[in-house]
């Protein structure tokens, strides 16, 4: 028997009103705590600007609401399930001749239109925001003075020196990250106003021991152009930094990351990150309705036992099972040990083929 017009708009509002509820109060606990941590490490730092702390908090409010979106998508479940069970509303629509799969599936549209919308619509914004943390916390928080992107054009890195109010913008087509050489190399050297000071010309350049060491560099300044067999440039960036910082994953687009892989491939750096992140965002979707079928079995078994404190708890503690499955798969693709494709699609897999499992047992039972 299938749900009628009435019933299922019943089963979308009241399942949508339960998922704003827990995304409002996820949101709102998410931003006081964010709040307070980086209040202390502001103050850490030195300086106790409640405004900055705010200011940061709010940039990085969507990541990490998108972060815990699968731990919303389940808690609201689980809340909306239980009320259901719990005022017999589940118990005559069941005796009516309605399967649980006919239940569920207001729940799993809802979930995989809100992914879908998520991933096309709003992860463009969420990466903008990020990226702009990530820049603010760099130098507000950790006091770094060096900005590394990479685009069609190449590899661009800044470097401020405080100690002459100058900064050099350098630009390569890419890097040998195994030892930290950059060929056809321009550093273009600024005054803190934005004044050209001079630009120089290398066909190679090394990167180790606090230095860039250039080879057959041409110096300009003013109109006068130097020629030095070898020179060198002091530096406070290493191999590392300039791995680990240039656009994380976190911070592009999901419809530019898979041109980014590609330049960055290209350039000579490793895209385990990049791509795991790309895969992780396709399958999203699938992974918030994995929550909610873990969420079911827990919640709408209510009708059935009197342990409601066990069920919920049991349902909490599959989801955070799902949920840590899920990061460790993922750290290993970003590391490398595993296909990335398949580090996103495996806790998906195991959670949903899970679930079902569990409801068809139940619905024998």
């Amino acid at each position: 028997m299938n749900l009628t017009k009435t019933l299922a708009k019943y089963f979308y509002k009241k399942y949508i009103t339960t998922l704003l509820y827990s995304l409002l109060i996820s949101t709102v606990f998410v931003f006081i705590i964010d709040t307070a941590e980086l209040s202390r490490r502001i103050s850490k730092a030195g300086d106790g600007d409640i405004i900055l702390a705010i200011k940061l908090a709010f940039l990085k409010l969507p990541e990490m609401v998108f972060e815990i979106f699968p731990f919303i998508i389940l808690f609201g479940s689980l809340a909306a399930f239980y009320n259901m069970a719990k005022s017999s509303e589940l118990v005559i629509i069941r005796s009516s001749g309605i399967s649980i799969w006919k239940i569920l599936t207001p729940p799993i549209l809802v979930v995989s239109i809100i992914g879908l919308f998520l991933i096309l619509a709003l992860q463009p914004f969420i990466a903008f925001t990020s990226a702009k943390f990530k820049e603010l916390e760099a130098r507000n928080l950790r006091g770094q003075l060096s900005l590394i992107t990479l685009s069609e054009n190449g590899l661009w890195l800044k470097e401020e020196n405080l100690e002459n109010n100058t900064y050099y913008i350098i630009h390569s087509l890419g890097m040998d990250k195994s030892n930290g050489n950059i060929e056809n190399v321009i550093f273009f050297n600024y005054q803190e106003n934005g004044n050209l000071l001079r630009r120089i010309d290398a066909d190679n350049a090394k990167l180790s021991r606090g230095k860039w060491s250039l080879s057959n560099a041409w110096i300009k300044e003013t109109e006068e152009t130097v020629f030095y067999k070898n020179y060198s440039i002091n530096t406070n960036l290493t191999i590392d930094q300039i791995q680990e910082n240039f656009s994380p994953p976190e911070t592009i687009s999901f419809w530019a990351l898979p041109n980014f892989i590609t330049i960055a491939e290209e350039a000579g750096f490793a895209s385990q990150r990049h791509k795991t992140k790309f895969f992780n965002l396709v399958v999203f979707p699938f992974f918030l309705v994995a929550m909610v079928l873990a969420a079911a079995p827990f919640s709408i078994n209510y009708i059935r036992t009197s342990r409601t404190n066990i069920l919920i708890f049991g349902g909490i503690v599959t989801g955070l099972a799902v949920y840590t499955l899920s990061s460790v798969s993922l750290a290993f693709g970003s590391s490398g040990a595993i296909n990335p494709l398949l580090s996103a699609i495996i806790t998906p897999i195991i959670a949903i083929t899970g679930s079902i499992t569990i409801l068809l047992y139940t619905e024998e039972s």
